[in-house]
C-alpha cells in the first residue's frame, strides 16, 4: 500500500470520527517522515492536542509593582474557529511560567474548550507588591499580552475573548486581583495553594465567577486560615469550590487533577453548554458557542452566564460523600459547591488520597 493511499484511508478515517480530529495531522506527518506505527502513533495522538502555534515575547517593566521581567508564552491550537477565550497561567512567586504553555495537559484543556493559552512571568524585583496589585498595574499588562496573542496568532477575536485564570501560590493571589479588577471578563478561575483564597472581595459581579481553592491542609497555618476564612464568606452565596487536602502542603501536588475538570465543567456552563442537571458531559460532544468573526472582533464580547448553585452537586466536607443538589441528605449550608458530577468525582478522588 503506497504512502499517499495510507493517507488518504486516514483522511478519511479521521473526518468520520470527529472525536479524533487531531489523529490525521499527526498520522500524515509521520508517514512524511516514514516513521509510521499504526499502534503507537494513534496512542499518541489520543493524549497530545494537534501541532499549533507558540509565541514568545516580552512586556515593559511594571513601575509600580516594581517588577523588571514581564514576559510571556502564547499557545494556540490547530484550528481555522475562532477562539472561545483565553486561559491564562500564572506561576509562583516571581516564578518564570512561560514553559506551561508547552504543557500537554493544559494544551489538552485548552484544544477541548476552545482557548488559547498565555503563560506568564513576573519576576525580579518586589515579591509582594505585584501580587496585591493595587493601582491594576498587572492586570493591565494581562490584558495586554492576551491583546498582543491576538494580533500574532491571527485570532482578533480574543481581544474581547473570556478569561479563564490559573495561579499557584502568589499567581493565584495576581489571578484573584484580576477577578476583582475585570470580574466580566472572567469566566472561571483555579488556585492552587493560594495564601489568601478569594481575598475577602463581595462584590456582586465577583460572586458570580466560579472558582476553586485548591489548599494543603500541611501549608502555613496562616494562609490555610485566611484562605478558608475567606472562602467561607462565600459559600452558599458564590459558584465557589474548596478542595482542602490533609495530606498536602505549598507544592502544586495533585491539585491539577481537581481544578482541569473544574475549568471544563465552568467554562461550558458559563458559555451556555452545560449538561442537563444531574448528568455527566462529555467535552467532545459539546461544542462551545464562538465568538467574533475575523471580520468584526471587536463587536462580539460574549455574555457570561450566572450559575445556579442548584444545578449543582454538594460534596460533604468531612466525609468526602457527595450528591446531586436536590439529593444531597447532609447539610446544604456547610456543603462544598461542585458544577457538576464529573467534578464531584474529581473532588473526592483528590481529598480521599
Amino acid at each position: 500500500m503506497s504512502e499517499q493511499t495510507i493517507a488518504d484511508f486516514l483522511q478519511r478515517f479521521c473526518v468520520l470520527n470527529l472525536v479524533l480530529p487531531r489523529v490525521h495531522a499527526l498520522f500524515k506527518d509521520m508517514i512524511s517522515q516514514k516513521f509510521l506505527r499504526i499502534g503507537i502513533v494513534l496512542g499518541v495522538a489520543l493524549a497530545n492536542p494537534a501541532s499549533a502555534a507558540t509565541y514568545d515575547w516580552t512586556a515593559e517593566p511594571l513601575k509600580d509593582a516594581q517588577i523588571n521581567t514581564v514576559a510571556f508564552r502564547g499557545w494556540v491550537p490547530d484550528t481555522t474557529d475562532p477562539l472561545a477565550g483565553v486561559l491564562v497561567l500564572i506561576p509562583g512567586r516571581h516564578g518564570d511560567g512561560r514553559s506551561m504553555a508547552d504543557s500537554a495537559a493544559w494544551q489538552e484543556l485548552a484544544t477541548e474548550v476552545g482557548f488559547g493559552i498565555l503563560a506568564c512571568q513576573f519576576s525580579d524585583g518586589d515579591p509582594g507588591r505585584y501580587q496585591s496589585d493595587d493601582k491594576g498595574e498587572v492586570a493591565n499588562a494581562i490584558n495586554k499580552a492576551v491583546n498582543e496573542l491576538a494580533k500574532l496568532s491571527g485570532k482578533p477575536q480574543m481581544v474581547d475573548a473570556p478569561l479563564a485564570l490559573w495561579g499557584h501560590s502568589a499567581g493565584s493571589n495576581v489571578s484573584s486581583k484580576y477577578c476583582g479588577l475585570f470580574p466580566e471578563r472572567v469566566v472561571a478561575m483555579g488556585s492552587s495553594k493560594g495564601t489568601w483564597g478569594p481575598g475577602g472581595n463581595s462584590a456582586a459581579k465577583f460572586l458570580e465567577i466560579p472558582m476553586i481553592y485548591a489548599i494543603g491542609a500541611n501549608d502555613n497555618p496562616e494562609w490555610v486560615k485566611v484562605s478558608t476564612d475567606h472562602f467561607n464568606k462565600g459559600q452558599g452565596k458564590a459558584p465557589w469550590t474548596l478542595a482542602l487536602q490533609s495530606k498536602e502542603g505549598h507544592g502544586l501536588d495533585g491539585s491539577l487533577d481537581v481544578i482541569i475538570p473544574f475549568f471544563v465543567a465552568a467554562i461550558n456552563q458559563r458559555l451556555g453548554k452545560a449538561p442537563a442537571t444531574g448528568q455527566t458531559g462529555s467535552i467532545f460532544k459539546s461544542e462551545l458557542p464562538r465568538i467574533g468573526t475575523t471580520s468584526s472582533p471587536s463587536k462580539t464580547k460574549a455574555a457570561l452566564k450566572k450559575l445556579n448553585l442548584r444545578d449543582g452537586w454538594l460534596g460533604d466536607p468531612e466525609t468526602y460523600e457527595i450528591a446531586a443538589y436536590s439529593d444531597f441528605k447532609g447539610s446544604k449550608s456547610s456543603a462544598i459547591w461542585l458544577p457538576d458530577e464529573t467534578v464531584a468525582l474529581a473532588w473526592q478522588s483528590y481529598l480521599r488520597r
